[in-house]
């Protein structure tokens, strides 16, 4: 009896983080590098707050950071702020397929994050929504680009990235050796000696 308890304890023992780790965990939204962010829409007056939106924009990856401010400070944590998104219907730019979508984050300092799933290129109407201490509003329709999805920086891309310019200059400089190119033009008669000495040796196995 006192083996099969042992048995069951070190059983729940470890079964018990299995249980644990096996929920479903959200995954934490990190910000791109500084160099893929630009602007997507500034300025933007949404009732009582100002909204900047920044980004990156290309269909299949994107990421979308809304700044709120209320009378210039950061609206308090927990602020909601929703997105919508639709495909346009007319233009040259409406993506070929895409379904509409609706989002909601909360703010932390003074920030909401979005990661929507556009993975159909092309202009987007996109609609944010603010509701806070100062009311809730709603943007009016902003017209936002989505971009095919660049390819990856891989380490041949980089790698040819660094050593087209080196092999350039490179050939620069050995093209102007070649050609015996004076980068220094003197008046004539005005040339160093060395110069002089050379133009002579010329002109003498010429004539």
């Amino acid at each position: 009896m006192q083996i099969i308890k042992m048995c069951c304890g070190v059983f729940l023992a470890l079964a018990a983080p299995v249980v644990v780790w096996a929920q479903p965990i959200s995954t934490p939204i990190v910000d791109p590098p500084r160099q893929q962010m630009q602007t997507v829409a500034p300025n933007l007056e949404v009732g009582a707050y100002l909204v900047n939106v920044t980004g990156k924009t290309f269909a299949g990856d994107s990421f979308l950071d809304v700044a709120v401010t209320d009378n210039g400070t950061p609206v308090a944590d927990g602020t909601t702020v929703t997105l919508s998104a639709v495909p346009t219907t007319s233009g040259d730019s409406q993506p070929d397929a895409g379904s509409p979508l609706d989002l909601t984050a909360t703010t932390s300092a003074g920030h909401a994050k979005f990661v929507p799933t556009i993975t159909a290129p092309g202009d987007w109407t996109v609609t944010l929504g603010v509701k806070g201490a100062a009311g809730s509003a709603v943007s009016t329709p902003q017209k936002v680009g989505f971009d095919p999805l660049r390819p990856a920086d891989t380490p041949a891309y980089a790698l040819s990235s660094l050593a087209i310019p080196i092999v350039s200059v490179i050939l620069l400089l050995a093209f102007f050796r070649l050609r015996h190119i004076d980068l220094e033009r003197w008046p004539t008669g005005r040339e160093p000696a060395q110069m002089n000495h050379r133009r002579q040796t010329r002109s003498a196995a010429v004539g």
